[in-house]
């Protein structure tokens, strides 16, 4: 309807332009533009987006560690991407980081980025009145090129929004030749240019220059473009779309912006993503798909905080009036009015013209008549104000553009004719090159000697590594099968009733296979950091709790020894972190153990402080690991941390070890971030700190905790396992009698297969509980008797644990993908093993359990 009146206003000006549109391109044409312009910005092509904006975080987490040039556009980058959204609480949140590494670091270009960037959201949001001349005057003559580049890309937006239509193309047309010149590390800016440049260009009807200028800054910036970039750009299209009247497109990319807003996370998006839903249903007429979209914003539009839901709440207004819905468009009005002028200043023509819809749907028909009628004779007044500063400022803004065209046509020819003057000059070059052809040919025979040379090198090496890592996977295979049944069999004897002199005996078994599994371990460990193929994985946890669970269990060893242990926390204990608990209690435990085998009188103590580092924002944490024991000359500092080493061949004979527990540790350190330090002093002692930063986890994301471990495998715990009828494949008759002995106070009834073959044969013939199958076997392997297992739809839900001793990680990860439960390695530990098996069978059992029919249906 309101369409239909505008169009009733401006009739005479449409038929005096019919003739102009007629020459258009048709809307097919333009839909292709846009459908192009879509595919370079490759927003569809995002398998996986980024959720709450991990890629912005992490670059400018990137950014801060940097310095100088590539410090301000870096967080340039991430101080644009969350103003231009109007994402406040991220915002403010860099703007602070920001200026406390310009602080710090006396940084003034950084300071002024920061300034620039909180003027110009202000001015976004409170209507284009925050900056004063001496503002803009003070950043634009700034004496850093590069803030006075970022300040004229707020003066082109700022100069467009207010209707300065001609300064806004001749700054532009400027500043991207500045911009160029600045080299690649000014690429994002001179995107952005083109962008802001051809919101102008669409403001003054050249459609297809706004869409060349959009199509540049995607191919400018979506090498690394943010995600939520990325659904900027895509909101640029779906309005250009509108725009031109390409109301299809423009409601296909409005589906595909919401789909990406949602992807996102961030409900910052939402308003904007609205907003465009609404901006469509208009653009087809349609009040009641306007007021479809809005529902999600009614919280927000209740008290409008920013332009945008000003803008929203017009919109809805005009709605509700159209359709009729008078005590609604009341309630909108009376909260447009009440918008702060300072916000938005007040628009008369809106407000008289939902009043003429409010009468008629009130019925006072003559009321509404005389309401429409003003306001089409002072809409038509305003029109023919407005037509007039618009024709002068858009002749001025397309000649600055054709201007523009023109240097760029005149560079491009400079260019031309530089190329044939390096043409000509082809021949003089062609003789100097003769000239040298001998002694360039002997140079080139050289220089392939000695890059094949350099190849074979690299392929011997390559072969010697891979030799080594092919070993290093046999050499744990073999020794772990045997370790295996000679540990086993020990923690079946430890249950029986023994002497003390047996127990002690078994006791020292059991010792002296956990010193070689450690041994194995650690040599293992050592080679995947050498061919750096060891990762950090961090994930959310308690750091408290991880050490005050290390410390409790060496209490025992310390009491033996008559030692006093003690842990403590300097300070507040720090909050839920993000590390990798495992390896951070690997390294630990290296400081912790040797902190206790070189003590043999006094005290070992464990101490955890932890602060704010002002320069990162991240949390600095230190472990302090103290003891009275033997302490170190210098000699012995100087070669510490190397591998096998240690002080003398005293040491391996009076205190065991291989010397690789501290340099793994070095390692391991290194590779989460931090550094490792010693201070030590014959006959008094040693002091071992690490530190490191680690970045804050989220409140809600720690871990549940875990029970504790029962004492007696036989308590409730591992109930489940209880007469279970398990089949046991493994090609060595020992390691099966391991496993019966194991399982044998639980009365369960054991299958034995030899190989994967006859395993199948098993299970066909009766049913069976669980599976434990081992993965090196002859006939068939564990593997592929895993995968038929799969493929037969009878046991696509029978638990299968892998019992292996393949304990790489590549070789856990191929087995999980062949379709196993869970991977326990060898040699087995009892209380691991029923553990294991208790878990993946509650999961199966809590899996298979039929839903209640009367049981409300979940939603997604």
């Amino acid at each position: 309807m309101r369409r239909f009146l505008a169009s009733v206003v401006f009739f005479g000006s449409l038929a005096a332009c019919a003739g102009a549109w007629a020459t258009d391109r048709a809307p097919s044409t333009m839909a292709v533009r846009l459908e192009q312009l879509n595919n370079s910005i490759g927003a569809h092509q995002v398998r996986r987006p980024p959720r709450d904006n991990e890629d912005i975080e992490l670059a400018g987490q990137k950014a801060l560690r940097l310095k100088g040039p590539e410090r301000l556009y870096g967080l340039w980058r991430v101080i644009y991407a969350y103003k231009s959204s109007q994402i406040r609480r991220a915002f403010d949140s860099w703007i602070a980081k920001t200026r406390l590494a310009a602080r710090r670091d006396n940084d003034a270009p950084l300071l002024a980025l920061a300034d620039l960037m909180v003027l110009t959201y202000s001015n976004e949001t409170g209507g284009f009145e925050a900056f004063s001349e001496a503002d803009w005057k003070r950043l634009l003559g700034h004496p850093s090129q590069d803030v006075r580049m970022m300040t004229g890309i707020e003066r082109v937006r700022h100069l467009g929004q207010t209707g300065d239509w001609s300064e806004a193309a001749r700054l532009a047309a400027n500043l991207s030749v500045e911009i160029e010149l600045r080299g690649e590390i000014a690429r994002p800016l001179l995107a952005e240019v083109h962008q802001v440049h051809s919101y102008t260009l669409a403001d003054i009807g050249d459609k297809e220059g706004a869409l060349e200028r959009m199509a540049e800054a995607a191919a400018l910036d979506e090498r690394d473009a943010f995600y939520m970039r990325k659904i900027e750009r895509v909101y640029d299209i779906a309005f250009t779309a509108v725009e031109v009247g390409e109301i299809d497109a423009a409601e296909r990319f409005a589906k595909l912006h919401h789909q990406m807003t949602w992807a996102s996370g961030d409900p910052g998006l939402r308003a904007w993503d609205r907003f465009l839903c609404a901006l469509v249903a208009e653009a087809r007429e349609s009040p009641k798909g306007v007021l479809a979209c809005l529902p999600e914003m009614t919280a927000a539009l209740a008290n409008p905080d920013s332009r945008l839901l000003v803008v929203m709440l017009k919109r809805r207004l005009l709605a509700r009036a159209m359709v009729g819905d008078a005590a609604g468009a009341r309630s909108d009005l009376a909260r447009l009015r009440a918008v702060p002028t300072s916000l938005s200043a007040r628009d008369p023509q809106i407000e008289q013209l939902a009043e003429a819809y409010i009468d008629q749907a009130e019925g006072r028909s003559r009321e509404a008549f005389l309401k429409l009628d003003a306001w089409q004779r002072r809409d038509r007044a305003e029109s023919d104000k407005a037509h007039t500063h618009s024709v002068a400022e858009m002749s001025a803004a397309l000649e600055s553009e054709l201007r523009a065209k023109r240097d760029e046509s005149r560079r491009l020819a400079a260019e031309v004719e530089l190329n044939r003057r390096l043409a000509q000059a082809s021949g003089v070059i062609a003789l100097l090159l003769s000239l040298l052809f001998l002694g360039g040919g002997t140079w080139a025979y050289n220089q392939r000697r000695v890059s094949r040379s350099l190849r074979e090198a690299q392929a011997r090496a390559e072969s010697a590594n891979q030799a080594k890592s092919s070993f290093l996977a046999v050499m744990s295979h073999e020794l772990r099968t045997p370790l295996n049944g000679m540990l086993g069999l020990a923690q079946s004897l430890r249950s029986e009733d023994l002497t003390p002199g047996q127990r002690e005996q078994i006791e020292l078994i059991l010792d002296s296979g956990d010193t070689l599994l450690v041994l194995l371990n650690d040599i293992l460990d050592l080679s995947k950091i050498e061919a750096g193929k060891l990762e950090i994985a961090p994930t959310a946890g308690d750091l408290t709790v991880v050490c005050a669970r290390l410390i409790g269990g060496y209490q025992p060893t310390a009491r033996e020894k008559g030692i006093d242990l003690v842990f403590r926390v300097d300070g507040p204990p720090p909050g839920p972190l993000l590390f990798d608990a495992v390896r951070l209690r690997q390294c630990l435990t290296n400081l912790v153990s040797n902190a206790l085998k070189f003590t043999n009188a006094g005290r070992v103590e464990v101490a955890l402080s932890c602060g704010l580092d002002e320069a990162t924002g991240r949390q600095s944490i230190g472990l302090r690991v103290s003891d009275t024991g033997i302490g170190m000359s210098e000699a012995t500092l100087a070669k510490l941390f190397s591998a096998f080493t240690q002080a003398d061949a005293s040491t391996t004979r009076n205190f065991g070890g291989t010397g690789l527990g501290l340099n793994i540790t070095r390692r391991l350190v290194e590779l989460m971030g931090g550094d490792i330090q010693v201070e030590s002093r014959e006959g008094e002692g040693s002091v071992f700190t690490i530190r490191m930063l680690l970045d804050a986890g989220a409140p809600d994301s720690l871990p549940a905790p875990e029970p504790g471990a029962p004492e007696d495998v036989l308590q409730p715990a591992f109930a489940a396992l209880q007469g279970r009828r398990v089949l046991v494949v493994d090609d060595h008759p020992i390691n099966r009698r391991v496993i019966r002995l194991f399982l044998a106070p639980l009365e369960c009834d054991l299958i034995e297969a030899e190989d994967g073959r006859q395993a199948l044969a098993a299970l066909e013939a009766g049913p069976v509980d669980i599976v434990l199958m081992d993965i090196n076997m002859p006939v068939m392997d564990g593997l592929e008797a895993t995968r038929r297992l799969r493929a037969d739809p009878r046991f696509e839900r029978l638990p299968v644990i892998a019992l292996t001793a393949d304990v790489l990680s590549a070789q856990i990860k191929t087995c999980l993908a062949a379709g196993v439960d869970a991977h326990v390695a060898k040699p087995i530990d009892l209380r691991n093993l029923l553990s294991v098996m208790d878990q993946v069978l509650s999961a199966r059992l809590v899996a298979s359990r039929p839903v209640r029919q009367d049981a409300a249906p979940q939603t997604a």
